[in-house]
């Protein structure tokens, strides 16, 4: 029997996982159907991680393979291809692992710039109020003043422009994995959704919106892994 494989994930407020770097790891390890064991973590708790030499997460712990760790979730999710090749695959082959590495590429220069404009305030506020100034602090090293960095709801449009290139495509295809169903571009993606739906009220998609039934089927995948989390349903 496959036990359950640990991920440290990023949690703000009590039950408020926000990290979209978890939650594709997350979906990834569940493409897998294999169980998940949280240990939640925060920011500045190093310590917690040192064993696997880095201060960032995700970070998986595998006991089926002698407690193996393995970090970024990147790195993961083909640990979890390599490793589980008899369950769901999470590309679909090796020419799938390439495309989804120029998906999660392709988003993190494009889509993700517009979003985090929308969201970064709310962001801020996801943090516990010991840990906002570190936030703030580091942010606007990036970013400068996140108050003159950040849109909020008036950024949509930009951001629902910048996923037209994905919009077209799901007009076509129920998933980025096409007609068989979510594939790890699919993770990746919804976890920036489900980023937004932890932290912000703000309405992202409209309903007669191709993306809108996308992040519907999305969250709903895997026994509702998404739709079950903590976050705001009326952002939805």
């Amino acid at each position: 029997m496959t036990k359950p494989i640990s991920i440290y994930e990023l949690e703000g407020a009590p039950n408020q996982f926000f990290s979209p770097f978890c939650w594709a790891s997350k979906f990834a390890i569940a493409h897998k159907e294999i169980p998940i064991d949280t240990i939640r973590w925060k920011f500045k708790e190093g310590d917690k991680i040192a064993f696997s030499n880095q201060g960032l997460v995700p970070v998986i712990v595998d006991p089926n393979q002698d407690g193996k760790w393995v970090n970024d979730s990147w790195a993961i999710a083909k640990y979890l291809e390599e490793t589980y090749p008899d369950r769901p695959s999470l590309f679909g082959g090796p020419q799938g692992e390439a495309a989804a590495l120029f998906v999660q590429k392709w988003w993190l220069n494009g889509p993700v710039v517009t979003l985090m404009k929308v969201v970064m305030l709310d962001l801020l506020n996801a943090q516990t109020p010991d840990l906002q100034p570190w936030f703030r602090e580091t942010r606007e090293a990036k970013f400068g003043k996140l108050e003159e960095f950040a849109t909020g709801a008036a950024g949509v449009p930009e951001f629902q422009k910048a996923l037209e290139p994905l919009r077209q495509t799901l007009k076509e295809y129920s998933h980025l994995g096409g007609k068989n169903g979510p594939s790890y571009a699919d993770h990746y993606i919804a976890s920036f959704f489900m980023l937004a739906y932890a932290i912000s009220p703000v309405k992202l998609l409209e309903k007669d919106d191709v993306m809108y039934a996308w992040r519907e089927r999305m969250m709903s995948a895997y026994s509702g892994m998404g739709r079950n989390a903590v976050g705001h349903p009326e952002s939805l």
